[in-house]
Parts: structure tokens; sequence; C-alpha cells
């Protein structure tokens, strides 16, 4: 506690003598206004200001409690506290010490200055490419993993699951998912056997925040980001409240249940459980083919993480324990007889077990305050048991990953310096069917990336700063051989309301062939694979490579008195070795094999964000990917199923109690698979070319109080939805066609959804 006036020692001896001579009445008028404040839920307020009359007064100590000599000139006392109602209380009608609680709120009548929280936005002074999405933007998505998350998202693009396996992944760039890195607070968590579910086993409650950078990232946590990075800060015991509950349900028979619950054990250590439960059971065939519109699903995720912050020794540290079972059945009910020889009905069961143990620890004692050493580290157990038809399909993977990290200043923090050293192992035993994918993989790389900062002009109005990262990652790659990552990113400021940023840099990955196109394994095509370089790893076809340009120029400028944002950038992919994926050959087959000729991405960007009126948000934005691959019967074409043209149109009301979100997404037409071969009594007849549509999902949230949140919303209110997407269905045994992978608008008509959010405590 400090007081804002201080009497002095001596003087306060002589007043006291004086004050004991003139006696006892005197003496009442000088009293101790003493007591604590509170807010409503009873917690104590730091830092909230007492005044006396004159301006005078003091402030409240880290328990709410304050201290305050009066005289008997000092009739009132005002508290006040910023974001609170300001309280005056007259002295000679309370009784000290006091218990006050002030109530949230403002009582200013002549002027209100607010700031909100944006949901979504690019920094102008971070040296790479990101788009950061807050936990605000993330509840914009009514549901419920983190795939889900990035429905509102103009950069990063979320197809729509196929019938059997109901898998759904992401694309930036034009590419697939497996292009971008994506990490758990800079751990690549959930790889390998996992990759397929990996974003629908992260609950989106769980997320506190995602940085999305596209083009050539950070190397630190490897190289495998040849598209670009996504990163997942989790909540956590720290910052989390004691305890949250997430409920959901839509008419798609789809229940889901978050439970957080937090604890401080003590200073130093605080503890955190996060529990996921969702299921979805239907029995939906609205094109009457008898297949399920999409399969059945039970998932079941839980964390457990422990965290430990201590300034006085400088040494910090979380420990995590993830654990996830989902288990999915699709296919046939029961096979109608249609003169087929087999009328057993085609089942698809996916069973995917994982136990993840990671953790971090980081030291940061030196003398050096910009310097610090940490440690990464994880370790893996995946089971894989799925059935398609008759086809069985197994696998284990055991991993360890150790990654070190040292961060340091050279002379003067505007040269930084980033070292580090990884280790990475994989074991992967799987079969399809009667034939081996086994393979066992080690990488061990070291990382350096060098940072420069600097103005560039002596003149502070012009904010042209020059921001340069650059770095280099060497890795060996058991069955790969040597590898290097070169990097660079440079950020000018051209004035101090915009950023233009270049980027070029190589990456590489080991690809999981088989679970990566997993949607493809349910058809009656086989696998055909061409041979590994090495016998014993015959589920290693090469590594992929390719090298990635780009540039962006973020401009903001301000119109009528509120900010806008305008966003554009160009990126190209280009592929040195890449794993085709090849059906187009002949339709009985698929075919995987590495790249002979061109493969390249381009993917042109611009998006507008703007505030129409108080409270009201704007996004605007249009993508162009070009995505073309060089097959070896086929020559150069543009990829199956990759639309060159998509808009994205938002605007979001953010109320204090009422908040509302409206999304439009306009997917343009994509080429799909040739199979003009097909008979026509067995194909039912599709385009060769998707047509384009528009879906509209809309969302309400009443906020009641601090605590609970009521939301509800409608998506796909257009009702677009695509029928006969299984080819053959009237004979997945028999019949040579059968195949439901050309799934290019949402399966599902439109879906109606209730939920609620209710935390407890702060």
């Amino acid at each position: 506690m400090t007081n804002l006036i201080s009497p002095n020692p001596v003087r306060a001896y002589l007043l006291a003598v004086l004050l004991v001579c003139l006696g006892a009445g005197t003496l009442a008028a000088q009293r101790q206004a003493t007591g604590q404040i509170f807010d409503q839920d009873g917690e104590p307020l730091i830092g909230a200001t007492i005044k006396r009359p004159d301006g005078t007064g003091t402030v409240t100590d880290n328990e709410g409690a304050f201290d305050l000599s009066l005289s008997a000139n000092d009739r009132v006392l005002v508290f006040s506290y910023v974001g609170f109602q300001a309280l005056t209380v007259a002295t000679d009608t309370v009784t000290f010490p006091l218990r006050v609680v002030m109530q949230e709120g403002s009582a200013l009548a002549a002027v209100e200055v607010t700031a909100r929280m944006s949901g979504s936005f690019t920094s102008l002074l971070d040296g790479r490419n990101v788009e950061s999405l807050t936990s605000k933007e993330l509840r914009k998505a009514p549901c419920c993993t983190l795939a889900e998350s990035f429905e509102n998202s103009a950069v990063v693009d979320l197809t729509y699951g196929d019938p059997l396996t109901g898998r759904r992944e992401i694309q930036m760039l034009g590419l697939r998912g497996n292009y971008t890195q994506v990490t758990f607070e800079k751990l690549p968590l959930l790889g390998g056997l996992a990759t397929p579910y990996a974003m629908d086993l992260i609950p989106g409650t769980w997320v506190d925040g995602i940085q999305i950078s596209k083009g050539s990232g950070s190397t630190e946590s490897g190289a495998s980001g040849l598209s670009g990075q996504i990163n997942t800060e989790m909540k956590n015991p720290v910052n989390d409240v004691p305890v949250f509950l997430n409920l959901f349900g839509n008419s798609q028979n789809r229940l889901e249940g978050n439970l957080h619950l937090n604890k401080a054990l003590s200073e130093t250590w605080s503890l955190g459980a996060y529990l996921h439960s969702s299921t979805m059971k239907n029995n939906h065939d609205r094109d009457f083919d008898t297949f399920k519109d999409m399969p059945d699903r039970q998932a079941n995720v839980g964390m457990l993480r422990l965290f430990r912050r201590n300034p006085t020794d400088n040494w910090e540290g979380q420990w995590n324990v993830l654990v996830a079972q989902d288990t999915r059945q699709g296919g046939q009910d029961v096979a109608h007889n249609h003169g087929q020889a087999t009328l057993d009905p085609y089942l698809i069961r996916q069973s995917n077990e994982r136990v993840e143990v990671f953790g971090k620890t980081g030291f940061f004692g030196f003398n050096n305050p910009n310097r610090s050493i940490g440690f990464l580290y994880s370790g893996a157990y995946h089971r894989l048991d799925n059935l398609y038809g008759r086809d069985p399909h197994v696998a284990e993977q055991q991993s360890l990953y150790f990654n070190s990290l040292y961060h340091t200043d050279i002379v003067n923090n505007k040269h930084k310096l980033s070292l580090g050293g990884t280790v990475q192992t994989d074991r992967f035993d799987e079969a399809l069917s009667d034939v081996r994918y086994d393979r066992r993989e080690t990488v061990a790389g070291a990382n350096a990336e060098y940072l420069y900062s600097a103005k560039t002009s002596n003149n502070p109005g012009a904010g042209d700063n020059l921001t340069a990262i650059v770095a280099l990652r060497v890795d060996h790659h058991s069955l790969g051989g040597w590898q290097a990552s070169p990097r660079v990113n440079l950020k000018y400021n051209l004035s101090e309301r915009n950023a233009l940023r270049v980027s070029a840099g190589r990456g590489w990955r080991s690809p999981n062939i088989l679970v990566e196109n997993i949607n493809r394994l349910p058809s009656s095509r086989r696998v055909r694979m061409d041979a590994g370089p090495d016998g014993a790893n015959p589920g290693f076809l090469g590594l992929e490579t390719a090298w990635n340009v780009g540039a962006n120029l973020t401009q903001r400028v301000s119109v009528r008195d509120r900010e806008m944002t305008w966003v554009v950038d160009f990126f190209r992919t280009d592929f040195q070795h890449q794993i085709v994926v090849d059906v187009e050959q002949d339709l009985e087959s698929i075919f995987l094999y590495q790249l002979e000729g061109r493969s390249f991405s381009n993917s042109f960007m611009t998006s507008v964000e703007y505030e129409i009126l108080p409270r009201v948000d704007m996004k605007l934005a249009y993508k162009y990917n070009e995505v073309r691959t060089e097959y070896r019967q086929n020559g150069l074409r543009d990829v199956p199923q990759v639309p060159r043209h998509r808009a994205l149109a938002t605007v979001d009301y953010d109320g204090k109690r009422i908040r509302a979100n409206v999304n439009y997404q306009w997917i343009g037409r994509q080429r799909l698979p040739d199979h003009s071969l097909i008979p026509e009594s067995v194909y039912v007849a599709q385009p060769q070319v998707a047509p384009a549509f528009g879906l509209l999902n809309t969302q309400l949230t009443y906020v009641a109080n601090s605590k609970l949140e009521v939301y509800a919303g409608v998506e796909n209110i257009t009702n677009v939805y695509q029928q006969n997407a299984i080819i053959g269905a009237w004979e997945p045994f028999d019949g040579a066609y059968f195949d439901a992978t050309q799934v290019y608008q949402p399966l599902n008509q439109r879906m109606y959804f209730l939920g609620m959010r209710y935390s407890m405590g702060k």
C-alpha cells in the first residue's frame, strides 16, 4: 500500500503531542479511513483509487486494502477504478473499516472512449506475413474443432468431408494441408498417423489464438512448412478461468461438451484439466444410394496441463498429457438387392487412439534480459485400426522429439540470434490388406536464424523501419539424406501506416502416404505405389521439397475516423520433388509416384477490413489459386478439386449484449477427376467441371453477463448440398467403379445449432 501523501515523521510526532495537549475532543477529529475494495465477484481490486475532496489520496494494495488519514474537513471519499462506476461515500455516515463493492460500467455522461479487441489482425511490426486470430474470432464459428475454426478465414480454406470417412482438410495457397506445418505452441504435435484427423481432435474452446504464416516461415520447429505455418496457442491453467463449460447441439444429431478445470496449486504451480466429448449419429441418406451421407462419430479427448512459473529462480516449464480416442462408422446399413453378386453391406470402421506427452522448459536468468534457453520435447504412441469393406488398415506409430533453442542479442537489441538443434525419430508399422508399408525415420538438424531490425531514417515521422530475417536449417534424414532449408524475410515500412514484405525459402517434408490419402482407400481402386529407394522401408517413396517466394503489402488508412486495413499478396510454390496422387491413368487404380515434371501453385489474395458503423465490422476477400501438376500420361493439368476463384464476405456486430455474425462464401468452378470412361449404366451423371456456388451462415450470441453466453444460428442457409457423391454405390464390392472422393459441395443440408458457454471465477 502506498499513500499519495506521506507526512514527515518529525512533524507527525509534534502534531501528536499537540493533539494530546488540546484534549480528547480535538483528537477525535483526526481518524483513519481503512477497508478493502472488491468487484461484484468478490475479487479484490488492486490499484483502485481513494481520494479526498482536495484530490489527494491513496491506492489499494495487492489485497485491495487501503489506509488513509482523514481530517475534520474530509466529509466525503471518492472511490474509482478503470471500467467501474465511481462511488462517493460520506465519511460521517459509515463505520470503518469499510467493505466497498464496486459495480462494472461507466458513469461518464459527456464522452465515452471505447476500445474493442479485433478478432483478426495482421501486424505492421512482425517481420513475417502473419495473420493472428484471437479467441474472439474463433467464437464466430459455431463449432467446435480447430478445423472448423477456419470457416471465417480468408487465408485458410476448409474442404467438405466425404461420405465414407468424413475427413475434412485445410488448404493454403491452393495446396493441401499436408504442405502446411501445424504446430501447437511451437511443438509439432499430432503428426504421423494422426494427420487426417489432427485438427478434429483439438476442440475450439481449447484454443486461445492462432497465428497463420503464409510462405516461408520460421525454421525453429522444422522445415515442413512448404506453403506456410499454423501455430495454435492453447488455453492454460495460468490464464484460463477456474471453470468453463461449453455445450453444443445441432439438427444433424451432433452433441458436444467441453469442460475446463483450472486451479492454482501455489504461487509457482498451476494445474489444468481439459475434457472433450462429442457424438454424431444419424441415418441420413438423402440421395437414396444406401450409404450414409456422413459417418457416425464418437470422440473423447482429454488434456492435463501442469505449469510452473517462479520469477525468483528464472526457471519455468509446462508438462502435458494428451489422450484422444476417435471412432467413426459409415457405409451401408443394408445393401439393397439390385442384382449384384454380393449382398453384404459395405461398412467403414475407423478407430484412432493416441497418447502424447509433451513439455517445455525454459531458463531466463542470464545477465542479458533478451537471452534465454529452452527445451521442447514430446513422445507419442498412436494405434490405428480401420476397415474399408473387406480391406483392413492397421498401423502403429512410436515417435520421440527433442528441440533445444537459444535466443540472444548480438552487440545490441538491433541484432538478434536464434540457434537450435533438433532430433526426431519415428517408427511406423503399417499394413493395408496384405501389403506392408513400414518405415523407420530419424532426423537430426541444426537451425540458425538472424534478425536485424533498425530505423533507416532520422525522420521520426517517416516510420521507415527495415526488418530482415535470414535463416538456415540443415537436416539429415536417415532415408532422404541431407536437406538444406535457407529462408529470408524482409519487411520495409514505407510509412508508419503500412508494411511491405517479401520472402523466399525452401522447405521439405516426409509424407505419410496412406493416411494422407485415407479418403481414397474405401473404394474399388487398388493402391499402386512405385518402389521406394529402400526395400526395408516400403512406406517411404522419397521426400517432398519445394521453393516458395512471395510478397505482401499491408496498408492501413483512416476512413471517416475509422481504420481500414487493406492486404494484398502473391505467393508461388515450385515443387522439385512431390508425391503425385494420380487417379486418371485408369479407373481401377490410385497411382502414387514421384513427380517427373513440373508442379506449382500461384496464389493471389486481397482483402479489406473496415468498421462500417460503430461496432459493425466488415471483411471482404478475394482469392485466385492456380495449382497445376504434370502427370505421367496426361501432362500438365489443373489439380482436381481446387477452385481457381474464391470470395468471402463477413459482417459482424459486436454489441455489449448481442453479437451477430453473417458469413458468405463463394466458391468458383473447379475441375473434377476425369471419369468420362465410366459406363452410363454405372455412373450417376456428374459434371466434369463442378459449378460455382455460394454458402451463407449466421450466428447470434446473447451475452447474459460476464459468466454466461448463449449462441444459436444456421449453417448453409441457402441449402446447397451435393447429391450422388458416391460413384458405383450399388455395387461397392463387385463393381469396378466404386469411389466416394468426388466431393465438391457440402453433403449436409441446412443445419441449425444451439449452444452455451459458462465460466466461473477469474
